[in-house]
């Protein structure tokens, strides 16, 4: 039964092989305020805060910007 999942798991992965890159000038990179207020909400609500990040050419350097904040829970192991 083990192989049956790992032949199913390989075979998915396998036909999506042609990824494109999504290239979006319009996405607006958040503030540093914004990002610090964004935290701090998260963090009085009991959650974590998880970044979403977004790759911008900067003087000829790429470099991540924050797009979005996102609160999730805290794991607790």
């Amino acid at each position: 039964m083990k192989v049956f999942w790992i032949v199913l798991f390989l075979a998915a992965c396998s036909t999506n092989g042609n990824q494109t890159l999504i290239l979006d000038k319009e996405i607006n990179a958040m503030s540093r305020n914004e990002v610090i207020n964004a935290i701090t909400e998260c963090e009085n609500n009991g959650t974590r805060a998880v970044m979403l990040f977004a790759k911008r050419k900067i003087n000829g350097l790429t470099a991540d910007v924050v797009v979005d904040v996102t609160c999730a829970p805290i794991r607790r192991f």
